[in-house]
């Protein structure tokens, strides 16, 4: 492994996500762990890993780590493992929700079809465990696995509820945890292990990353219904027409008002285009989007709260500035 190199962060510095000590090592690392195989595979993958994306669970590990010690090789492949967990299970959900379209360009189960689509995500989630137990990397292995089992459940409650308005907003954090907190908490959570915290500093952390994977699937169900279908690479009002039910949605139906109107909405047009349209409407008639996004914004509050915790540092302060990130996001 090189050494690292780059200009130590500094607070009256304007914050980059993408200028994080350590990011590039874990970029070579993710281009090293699927070049074994080579042919397809290793295309496919190279692919994947090139399409880019917000890197946030690695950047999670690298600045949690580097809360308690200096940068690592530990730390570099803890965070490679993940962003391939990470990268597996959106090939699986594309596969799930029937996505044709994932960052501008067509899903891999679009161009390659499910069963190519199924193999890959299986490979990267092979690779990720490979790293993981190559480099003895056993507490960290332990959180992924926790977080996959969550995850799987997530899908599965997730797919259960489709098109069922009888949810409680409980039913929804508890099914984002799942699907989105649960990831991001472990990341946190093995970051701080690698750096070698403290229990208490570990349960902080914890914290700080479920309360950020609370909002940044919160600005992700708002998105999209407002977000600009070219900046988020895939078409808008998705989930609606796939029958999850999300915050908007479920803020929308607490006020009576606009509950009985997404009724007759539904009575008069079933689950259609035009019934989108009208939900639409009344989303943006309604305060629903802002009461949801109020809830992200509590979210971050709590989460810069459990940095408290944390000894000040450049990384903290990398993490402050990347759950302030998460509410201003546009894609």
């Amino acid at each position: 492994m090189s050494s690292v190199t780059g200009k130590e962060r500094i607070k009256d510095k304007k914050f980059d996500f993408y200028n994080i000590q350590g990011l590039d090592q874990v970029e070579e690392v993710l281009y090293n762990t699927v070049s074994a195989n080579g042919g397809q595979t290793q295309k496919i993958c190279f692919d994947l890993i090139g399409a880019g994306g917000k890197r946030l669970r690695p950047l999670l590990v690298l600045n949690t780590a580097q809360c308690f010690g200096t940068l690592n090789e530990k730390v570099i492949k803890t965070a490679a493992a993940f962003e391939l967990i990470h990268m597996a299970s959106l090939v699986h959900d594309d596969i799930i929700d029937e996505s044709n379209i994932r960052r501008n360009k067509p899903s891999l189960n679009a161009e390659k079809g499910n069963l190519t689509s199924v193999l890959v995500g299986d490979y990267l989630f092979a690779k990720a465990f490979e790293i993981l137990a190559a480099n003895q990397l056993i507490p960290s292995m332990n959180l992924v696995v926790e977080a996959i089992t969550e995850m799987c459940d997530g899908e599965i409650v997730q797919a259960d509820n489709r098109f069922n308005f009888n949810q409680s907003v409980e039913d929804y954090y508890e099914r984002i945890y799942k699907k989105t907190g649960a990831l991001i908490a472990a990341c946190c959570q093995a970051g701080a292990i690698a750096g070698g915290a403290t229990d208490k500093e570990i349960d902080a952390l914890k914290i700080y990353g479920t309360h950020i994977g609370y909002a940044f699937q919160i600005i992700d169900d708002i998105l999209d219904f407002t977000g600009d279908p070219v900046i988020l690479g895939k078409p808008v009002g998705s989930d609606l027409k796939e029958g999850n039910i999300t915050l908007p949605v479920l803020k929308l139906m607490m006020q009576e008002e606009y509950k009985r109107g997404l009724e007759r909405i539904f009575e008069k047009y079933g689950f259609t285009e035009d019934a989108y349209k009208e939900i639409l409407r009344l989303l943006q008639d309604s305060y629903a989007l802002e009461e949801a996004h109020k809830d992200a914004v509590n979210s971050v509050r709590i989460a810069k709260e459990a940095l408290k915790n944390i000894k000040d540092s450049n990384s903290r302060y990398n993490l402050s500035e990347i759950a302030e990130k998460i509410l201003i996001r546009k894609k």
